[in-house]
């Protein structure tokens, strides 16, 4: 059995944290000091909760059983406060509660499936966008060569972002990274970022798609540029 015990460590002020293991409370507080107050070891407190102790080996306690002890959480799905009152008002097991402390966390199956069903369709459209702006690219630079199978080497890769607004998908950013001729540094990007927006206010400035490239690639990408829009 292991030596370690079980140490619930909480933020003073808002009330966060989680289960700490270690052989000592000094110990404990001091890791959940770092963890959740920055450092502040006077801005956590510490109590045994000897009812974890069951989970010292793997240190990672079922999020059902933190519940059945006074814990709240976020649900990841539908975003709803889960604690013993909301489950019972929704007439929700708290054996149904899926997660652990260092796992994602759902109120129960179905919006867990729910969320992996969402999370599908939005890498589906992320990988859309960077197709659809890989295309304008390689009408710009038809000899450039994208980052797709080593962007930790050149330091590049590709990104989107999408989101869902009123039932419909919307591209957000979409960053698409290239090489080019006489690039000695990093890739170039394609880039496009949504508009800045104030408070009940619409958009402002128009979605304006940019080449970048870094200071020291400079010269090379704009004769590489240049180059390209007399031959075209």
């Amino acid at each position: 059995m292991s030596a370690l015990k079980a140490f619930a460590v909480t933020e003073t002020d808002d009330n966060t944290g989680g289960i700490v293991f270690a052989r000592h409370a000094v110990t404990a507080r001091r890791h959940g000091a770092n963890e959740y107050a920055g450092g502040e070891f006077a801005y956590v407190s510490c109590r045994r909760a000897p009812w974890a102790d069951r989970f010292a080996e793997n240190q990672d306690p079922t999020i059902s059983v933190m519940i059945a002890h006074g814990w709240h959480f976020e649900c990841q799905g539908c975003g709803a406060k889960i604690d013993e009152d909301w489950l019972d008002e929704e007439g929700l097991p708290v054996e149904g509660v899926i997660g652990t402390q260092a796992t994602s966390v759902y109120c129960c199956a179905r919006c867990k499936w729910k969320s992996m069903k969402r999370a599908a369709k939005r890498k589906e459209q992320e990988q859309l966008a960077i197709g659809a702006y890989k295309a304008v690219v390689l009408k710009r630079f038809p000899d450039a060569e994208f980052c797709d199978n080593e962007p930790d080497k050149y330091r590049g890769h590709h990104h989107a972002y999408v989101t869902m607004d009123k039932g419909a998908w919307h591209w957000g950013q979409v960053v698409i990274s290239f090489k080019f001729p006489g690039m000695q540094i990093a890739p170039a990007h394609y880039s496009r970022n949504e508009p800045m927006h104030q408070w009940r206010s619409p958009f402002i400035g128009p979605v304006k798609p940019e080449y970048t490239c870094c200071n020291g690639d400079r010269e090379a990408f704009e004769a590489w540029a240049n180059q390209t829009r007399i031959s075209a």
